[in-house]
C-alpha cells in the first residue's frame, strides 16, 4: 500500500516536473514543492523522500534541457538576419581558429525573377515570399551556421566545417535547399509558387580566401546562376568575370544559343590507321552564328565554362550524340560508338552518371557504345572524390572512358587502372610534324609501347597529312582522328559520308579534301 502512495505521489511530482518545464507552474514551484514532499512523507515514508531526493532534480533537469532547446530554436528562428559586414567577420573569425575541422563556405540563394513576383503579387507578395524563405532557410540551418541578408532579393548562409569533398557537399546542401521551395509561399489567400538560383564557394574555391572574398564569391556564382536560367546552381571558380553586366548578357547569349540550336554537334570520324574500317565518331561542339558563321569550341568554350554553362552544353551535346547513334543505326550504318567530352566541372556533379544512364536508356542503347573523353589532366589531378566516383559508375556502368590529350601531363598507370581507361588519344602536338621531327617518333613510339602493354587501345588525334598517317601506321598505331580522314560534319553529312566510305571511296573523297584544304 504504501508503495502504491509513493508511486502516486510520484506521479505528481513529475507533472509538477511537465508544468515547470512549460513555464505553468514555475512561479509556484517553491511553494508546491515543499507541500508535495511533506505529503509524500505522510503517505510513504522515508521510501519515498528517498526517492525524490534522487528522481526529482534528474527530471527538473532533463526537461528543463528540452525547454531550453526550444527556446533556444524559437530564439533562433526569430533573430534578424546578419549584415554583409557582420557575416563577414563571423567567416575571418572562423577561418581564424586553429584546429578546425573542413573549411568555412558561403551558399548564396535568391528566388528567380522577384521582378515578376512584385508585378503579380504586389510588394506585400514579394515581402511574403522574401520572409517565407528566410523562415524556412533558419528551419534548415545548422546551429553553427549563420543567416545574413545580402540585399532584398539575396540571403547568404556562412557554414562552418564543411568536410570534403567540399564541391559535393556544397551540392547536395544546395539541391536541398532549393527544394525549400517546392511548396508554395502565402500571402493572404494568394499561393505564390517560385524557383531559387544559388551560389556557392568554399575556402578551397577562392585564391585568397578571406571572409568578404568568400561572401563575394558566393554571390557572384549566384548572380551567375540566375543569369543561366531559373533553378540553376553554379560553383564559383576564379575564371569568372568581375563586370556583372558583361557578365549577364555574355551568359543570356549562350544560354539563348544553346537552347535555341545555334550550338549543336558536328561529328569527325574516327577511323583504322589504313583509313579502311571506321570505329566510331567523336561529337564536337560548334556555334552557328548568322552574322559570323560557324564557329570552333576554342572561339565559346571558355566564355561557357565562365558562364557556368558547361553542363547544359554537355546536355545538348549528349543527346544530339544519342539522336546521331540512332539516326546512322536506322540508316543500317555500321557505327559502332560516339564519344562526348565531359570537363571536371560536369563530372563534380554527383547525379552525372545518373543522368547519363537515363538518356541511354531514353535512347534506347547500351551504355557501351557512349565513349565518355576526359583529360589527361582530369584524371591525373583527381584528389576530388566528386570527380573519381562519377567516373567509376560511368566505367562500371559499361561506358567506355578514353583519356584525351594523353602525353601532354603525367598520369600514373595506378590511375588508368583505376578508371578501367579503354583508350588514349595522343596529343595532336605530339602528332604534328612527326614524318619530320625524331624526337617526337620517340615519344609517340613510347606511348604506343605504353598502350600495348597495358592492353589499351591508342588513337592518334589531330592527324592531318598523309605523312603523318604513314609514319603512325608504321609505327603500330592502330586508330586514328582528324583531317587525314574527314573534317568534323554536321550529322545529315555524315550519312552522305558513310555512303561514300562504305562505297569504297569515302576515304579517297575524305582525304583528297583533307589535303586540299
Amino acid at each position: 500500500m504504501a508503495d502504491r502512495k509513493a508511486m502516486r505521489m510520484w506521479t505528481v511530482i513529475t507533472g509538477l516536473g511537465r508544468d515547470v518545464a512549460r513555464g505553468s507552474a514555475g512561479t509556484r514551484l517553491a511553494a508546491v514543492l515543499p507541500l508535495a514532499l511533506l505529503a509524500g512523507f505522510w503517505a510513504a515514508g522515508e521510501s519515498f523522500l528517498l526517492a525524490a531526493a534522487v528522481g526529482a532534480p534528474v527530471v527538473l533537469g532533463v526537461v528543463g534541457l528540452v525547454r531550453r532547446g526550444h527556446g533556444a530554436r524559437a530564439g533562433r528562428a526569430g533573430t534578424a538576419p546578419l549584415s554583409r559586414s557582420q557575416l563577414a567577420a563571423w567567416l575571418d573569425a572562423g577561418m581564424g581558429q586553429t584546429g578546425r575541422r573542413g573549411q568555412m563556405a558561403v551558399l548564396t540563394i535568391a528566388i528567380d525573377d522577384m521582378p515578376s513576383i512584385e508585378t503579380r503579387f504586389g510588394r506585400d507578395g514579394r515581402a511574403a515570399v522574401r520572409r517565407g524563405l528566410a523562415e524556412r532557410l533558419r528551419e534548415q540551418m545548422r546551429q553553427d551556421d549563420e543567416i545574413a541578408a545580402l540585399d532584398d532579393t539575396m540571403f547568404a548562409i556562412g557554414l562552418r566545417s564543411i568536410r570534403a569533398p567540399e564541391t559535393e557537399t556544397l551540392l547536395h546542401l544546395a539541391r536541398r535547399l532549393q527544394s525549400l521551395c517546392d511548396e508554395p509561399f502565402s500571402d493572404g489567400a494568394a499561393r505564390i509558387f517560385c524557383t531559387a538560383s544559388l551560389g556557392l564557394a568554399a575556402e578551397r574555391h577562392v585564391s585568397r580566401p578571406t571572409g568578404e572574398a568568400l561572401v563575394a564569391a558566393a554571390e557572384r556564382a549566384g548572380d551567375f546562376a540566375a543569369a543561366c536560367g531559373p533553378g540553376s546552381v553554379r560553383i564559383f571558380s576564379e575564371g569568372l568575370a568581375s563586370d556583372q553586366k558583361d557578365v549577364r548578357e555574355r551568359a543570356r547569349t549562350l544560354s539563348d544559343a544553346l537552347e535555341t540550336g545555334e550550338i549543336f554537334a558536328w561529328f569527325q570520324p574516327q577511323m583504322s590507321a589504313d583509313g579502311e574500317t571506321l570505329t566510331g565518331f567523336e561529337a564536337l561542339a560548334r556555334w552557328d552564328r548568322a552574322e559570323h558563321g560557324v564557329a570552333a569550341p576554342g572561339a565559346f568554350l571558355p566564355d561557357i565554362q565562365k558562364a557556368g554553362l558547361s553542363q547544359r552544353l554537355t546536355e545538348v551535346i549528349l543527346k544530339q550524340a544519342l539522336t546521331a547513334l540512332n539516326a546512322w543505326d536506322a540508316a543500317g550504318f555500321d557505327v559502332k560508338t560516339v564519344s562526348v567530352n565531359f570537363s571536371g566541372e560536369e563530372l563534380r556533379n554527383p547525379e552525372l552518371a545518373d543522368y547519363v544512364m537515363w538518356e541511354l536508356e531514353r535512347f534506347g542503347l547500351p551504355p557501351e557504345r557512349l565513349v565518355v573523353e576526359v583529360l589527361e589532366s582530369v584524371i591525373a589531378d583527381h584528389h576530388e572524390d566528386a570527380i573519381t566516383r562519377t567516373l567509376l559508375a560511368l566505367s562500371r556502368s559499361g561506358c567506355r572512358i578514353d583519356l584525351d590529350d594523353f602525353g601532354a601531363g603525367f598520369t600514373g598507370i595506378l590511375n588508368i587502372r583505376r578508371f578501367n581507361v579503354s583508350r588514349i588519344k595522343i596529343d595532336r602536338q605530339l602528332v604534328s610534324r612527326l614524318d619530320r621531327d625524331k624526337d617526337q617518333r620517340r615519344m609517340v613510339s613510347a606511348l604506343l609501347s605504353f598502350s600495348r602493354k597495358l592492353g589499351i587501345e591508342a588513337l592518334a588525334e589531330g592527324v592531318e597529312t598523309q605523312a603523318e598517317r604513314r609514319v603512325l601506321q608504321r609505327m603500330g598505331c592502330p586508330l586514328i582522328q582528324g583531317y587525314v580522314a574527314a573534317k568534323p560534319m554536321p550529322l545529315g553529312e555524315t550519312l552522305n559520308w558513310l555512303d561514300m566510305h562504305e562505297a569504297g571511296s569515302g576515304s579517297r573523297g575524305a582525304n583528297a579534301t583533307a589535303l586540299s584544304a
